[in-house]
């Protein structure tokens, strides 16, 4: 007696919905949270078949499937993938996921069907499904926005740019020093503001790659290296590249996202010491964490979230080149590849960029 006390007092005490039927498919058991979820009595559905707890819709196929798991029980999860609808006792529909059980006795053999209401949470994922669909489209209209804006910046800037240059070759020493100076600013400003519209430009075609491909990195960073073999002897450089992975990631990409991240440990290094770059990569499952080390001047404490903003410069134009946008590419790279970005430094001693990439 004390057992089978206990055995209700648990039944009931589930937190989902649950109904014991027989192979025919009618209903022999049922527990509290039944009740508050069809809104029928449990005495209102012993010896009805489950297809009363089904909208109408659903009978034909649902009886065939009920005789197929009769034949062949075993545990299983459904609605996780699909949407699965119940029907109250009141007519209206909810959402729900069914964790279905066989149950085998001395003389008979039960299905088991735990239900839960997720109503609320289908809800919830509709809402930012649409959300996360009028996002993608906001996007699209300002990455197209952000290409069209500096495509037709270009023209105009260039031919100022050339009109300054023309007037400076022209009357150069026939305007007076100010006036010189003036067609310097201006040649300068108009020059910045090319660097910057093609900046942008370069920016929002950032994952426009058609595919994913295998890519070799000891290639791509072998290739970058070439390419900025005069900076390396320049500053005299020891690069030390340690074996790197095959990934699966956009090739021209990835590409320049190790050509900016060696040309900033090329560009912000100490004059008091000899310049080292370390690059390397650990690999681990679908995930690669890679890092680039070196013994630079290193970034403040407060500056390290500031760098990867686009456009944001941390040094005067006269102190180093650039326009700042060199790891907010780097930043949109990694994250078209799913991954993350971020810095470890001390100012005066250097600095470490990690990034993971993610492969599958």
């Amino acid at each position: 007696m004390f057992e089978l006390e206990t055995y209700k007092a648990v039944f009931d005490s589930a937190p989902d919905g649950l109904i014991v039927t027989n192979n025919l498919g009618e209903i022999i058991l049922v527990n509290n949270k039944i009740e508050k979820l069809f809104g029928y009595k449990a005495k209102e559905l012993i010896g009805k078949k489950i297809e009363l707890l089904i909208p109408n819709r659903f009978h034909h196929n649902h009886t065939e499937q009920r005789t197929d798991y009769a034949n062949a029980p075993t545990a299983r999860e459904m609605g996780a993938k699909k949407n699965l609808w119940a029907l109250k006792k009141d007519g209206s529909e909810f959402a729900v996921e069914i964790s279905l059980s066989p149950i085998k006795l001395k003389d008979a053999n039960l299905m088991s069907a735990a239900i839960r209401d997720v109503s609320e949470r289908k809800k919830i994922e509709q809402e930012i499904a649409v959300q996360y669909k009028k996002l993608e489209s906001q996007n699209k209209e300002l990455e197209q926005f952000t290409y069209i804006a500096s495509h037709d910046l270009r023209e105009p800037l260039q031919t100022l740019n050339s009109f300054v240059k023309l007037i400076k070759d022209e009357f150069a020493g026939k305007l007076g020093d100010q006036g010189d100076k003036y067609l310097e600013f201006i040649f300068q400003s108009s020059s910045r503001m090319q660097d910057l519209v093609k900046g942008l430009m370069d920016y929002s075609l950032i994952g426009k790659e058609p595919e994913i491909k295998l890519v070799d990195c000891n290639i791509i960073v072998n290739e970058v290296l070439s390419d900025l073999n005069y900076s390396i002897k320049e500053s005299d450089a020891l690069i030390l590249v340690k074996n790197l992975p095959e990934i699966n990631g956009y090739p021209t990409e990835l590409r320049q996202l190790f050509q900016n991240l060696i040309s900033n440990a090329l560009k912000y290094r100490r004059n008091d010491i000899d310049l080292e770059i370390v690059i390397s990569a650990e690999k681990s499952g679908n995930s690669c964490l890679f890092s680039i080390k070196d013994n630079g001047i290193g970034i403040d404490k407060d500056d390290k979230e500031k760098i990867f903003t686009l456009f944001k410069r941390l040094h005067n134009r006269d102190e180093y080149s650039g326009i700042g946008v060199g790891l907010s590419y780097c930043k949109k790279i990694v994250e078209i590849h799913n991954g993350n970005i971020w810095v470890d430094s001390t100012p005066g001693e250097g600095s470490t960029f990690y990034f993971t990439i993610h492969t599958n």
